[in-house]
């Protein structure tokens, strides 16, 4: 059986697909209480960080993490907080990677980019600003000192010179020198890959698992970043910017599998990345039905199937 009959034959299931969209609507919900009680900062400022914040969003990332970590009713609490981090972190890198200096990006969620509503500077700050929060908000969880220590040491090092921001600079001054699918598949990682590696690493945290549980969780997450990123790039050479609530076209020039190889390439490994995560999700003994729902939503429809 081949990756797309995997992924073809994969069984929708409402009630999990049910689940996962309250437990996105759970973390919008929060977001918006973390932000609240900003009334000594700039007016400015503050809707700056709300534009990005709180614009629509699928909320994978800190899905997946709630998924994983299964939280009690004792430490949901604790867990939707950590989902708020996470989403700040990535809503942060998302202002930085739109700014002129670097993509030079007009629209992302359906409006305005942030330094296209408020201007680079108030940007540049709104994202500081989300991302000092994030680790305030990671500083002030009700969990034992040592698991803070560990979820704190986990996404800095996804977010810094070893993981986004590496990931941006080979973007940005490394891209031309990339010729084969080993070292597009490098950058992907950096770029994508290594937060969804650390949401899935924090939801492990939080579960106790132990090292084999957390290493299957941690491939799982691995080829699942690497297959949202192929898809990403599909679609920015496939579809209108309205569909998607993004530019397009932004990778013009640049290498990436599609570019190298054809879509036909960039959509077999993509779907070849899927079967890998859910051979590992299968492994890790992680709930799969929710996870899966997940994936069915907002990554098979990103891809266009080839029906011959």
């Amino acid at each position: 059986m081949t990756s797309m009959d995997i992924f073809r034959d994969e069984t929708r299931d409402p009630e999990a697909l049910a689940y996962v969209l309250g437990i996105r609507d759970a973390v919008e919900a929060r977001l918006l209480q973390v932000l609240e009680g900003a009334g000594d900062i700039p007016d400015n400022l503050t809707a700056a960080m709300e534009h990005a914040l709180i614009a629509p969003s699928k909320r994978v990332r800190p899905v997946l993490l709630y998924l994983i970590a299964e939280p009690d009713a004792k430490a949901e609490d604790a867990v939707l907080n950590l989902c708020s981090a996470v989403e700040m972190v990535h809503t942060a890198s998302l202002i930085l990677d739109d700014l002129p200096c670097m993509d030079d990006a007009q629209m992302r969620r359906e409006r305005p980019t942030t330094h296209v509503a408020f201007g680079q500077a108030t940007a540049i700050l709104s994202a500081i600003a989300l991302l000092t929060r994030a680790f305030g908000i990671i500083a002030e969880l009700d969990v034992p000192p040592l698991v803070r220590t560990r979820l704190a040491a986990i996404l800095s090092k996804a977010v810094g010179h070893k993981g986004l921001a590496a990931g941006q600079e080979v973007d940005l001054n490394g891209r031309n020198g990339l010729t084969d699918e080993t070292e597009i598949e490098r950058l992907n990682w950096l770029k994508t890959g290594v937060l969804f590696v650390a949401c899935a690493e924090m939801g492990a945290v939080f579960r106790d698992m132990n090292s084999n549980e957390t290493g299957y969780v941690r491939d799982f997450a691995r080829h699942l970043g690497l297959a949202f990123q192929t898809a990403d790039d599909l679609l920015d050479k496939s579809v209108d910017p309205n569909e998607i609530g993004k530019d397009v076209n932004k990778d013009s020039g640049k290498a990436t599998i599609v570019s190298l190889y054809g879509e036909h390439r960039a959509r077999m490994t993509c779907l070849e990345h899927i079967d890998a995560a859910k051979l590992a999700l299968r492994a890790s003994g992680v709930r799969r039905a929710p996870i899966e729902a997940l994936m069915d939503r907002y990554l098979k429809s990103k891809i266009k199937f080839d029906e011959e």
